[in-house]
């Protein structure tokens, strides 16, 4: 049993989308309140103001601030939890040397979700925040009950409701616990697969997985939607609505990119037993002159799709070097130079032509899967191309 994610649209009236907005703001105001209140302390001080000291204040808070006692308390506890969460991650950042972020303050309009820490059915528990109840939800703080799309079932015991807003739209997500793995029957089948910009995918057999290239087909409305945007004066209303337009076009376009990634990773789940992928170092590939082709692949969010669904479904999936997979030859491991451009891979030491992304799909699957009965290969020293350095998920 694990957590798990349930994610569904909501559909609140206008007076209800007013009191999300409220509750929103109000969130946002605290984080950058206690955000100034932590950096004074510590510049005139030298004081590091816990979690629990900045929590004991909202007390006194709100009695002096109608509004902000108006949210549930644990809301409001929350939000301070999310900031020491950002200190803990900036101070880990600079303990490792990498570049550290220092936790910065939020405007409103990026502002864009809050949390219940407790939620409720009315067959199981009698308190929280928000109570499901009769297929709607009950929100401390807004009026009457919001309407919900269930698309799918919820499973689990919901324990927290994150509501949150994309453009114009409001979502919740509900984690769940103890949701049963679902899995699947083996197949004995394994593959390698390699990604790309010119297909998506090209696994180890041959078969080719389009690139959907979801930004390039909008990218003409993007476009004339942030022309439209720089145009309208700065705090108008004309503005809103042309920030709400191009909001919409880049949720399209996630929502796109997300949808052939699960797609995708399920079709993969339910035909192979062991996966093999690379584990690409996406940040550094999305510096160079094919960044926005590296970003509209989407392969973080893929393959963190693929573990997951490989998680849930009692597969295996394996994370190698990718260093050289291009560069070897799959069938005599002779390395043959190539360039980019070279499409095809030629190897005048075993005679092998194909594909140089099949190539480099047999290489990863060979460097997972390599050894007797998949073993990982000890008797290979340490530092051989073929020495597997992977992850597995089961």
């Amino acid at each position: 049993m694990s957590f798990r994610a349930f994610k569904f649209y909501l559909h609140p009236t206008a007076a209800q989308v007013v009191n999300l907005d409220r509750i929103r703001f109000t969130c946002c105001e605290l984080y950058n309140a206690a955000l100034q209140e932590k950096r004074d302390a510590f510049k005139r001080q030298r004081l590091n103001l816990g979690c629990a000291f900045q929590q004991a204040e909202l007390t006194d808070v709100k009695e002096v601030r109608p509004d902000v006692g108006a949210v549930h308390s644990q809301v409001l506890q929350n939000v301070l939890k999310r900031l020491h969460r950002a200190f803990d991650a900036f101070f880990r950042r600079v303990k490792a040397g990498q570049k550290a972020g220092y936790p910065r303050f939020r405007s409103s309009r990026r502002y864009d979700s809050f949390t219940f820490p407790q939620v409720s059915r009315k067959t199981t528990l009698q308190a929280g925040g928000v109570t499901i109840e009769n297929g709607r939800l009950k929100v401390h703080g807004i009026p009457g009950a919001i309407k919900v799309k269930w698309h799918r079932p919820l499973e689990g015991i919901p324990k927290t409701a994150t509501f949150k807003r994309e453009g114009d739209r409001w979502y919740v997500i509900f984690s769940c616990e103890g949701v049963l793995p679902e899995v699947l029957p083996l197949t004995g089948r394994e593959c390698g697969i390699d990604l790309g910009l010119t297909t998506f995918a090209m696994l180890d057999d041959g078969t080719a997985i389009e690139n959907p290239r979801c930004l390039r087909k909008d990218e003409g409305k993007i476009v004339r939607a942030q022309r439209l945007v720089s145009k309208r004066k700065r705090g108008s209303r004309r503005r809103n609505k042309a920030r709400t337009l191009l909001a919409g076009h880049h949720h399209h376009v996630a929502n796109a990119r997300r949808d052939h990634a699960h797609k995708t990773a399920r079709m993969l789940v339910n035909e192979f037993e062991r996966i093999a992928v690379e584990n690409l170092n996406v940040e550094k590939l999305s510096r160079g002159m094919l960044s926005k082709s590296v970003h509209d692949a989407g392969w973080g969010t893929f393959i963190a799709i693929l573990t997951s669904k490989a998680a849930n479904a009692g597969r295996e999936l394996i994370v190698v070097d990718p260093a050289g997979t291009s560069q070897e030859c799959s069938g005599c491991g002779t390395v043959v130079r190539k360039e980019l451009s070279e499409r095809v891979h030629r190897c005048d030491v075993c005679g092998l032509v194909c594909d140089r992304d099949v190539n480099a799909a047999r290489n990863i699957r060979s460097r997972a899967f390599a050894g007797p009965d998949g073993a990982f290969g000890e008797d290979r020293p340490q530092g051989h191309p073929m020495t597997r350095e992977a992850v597995c998920f089961s």
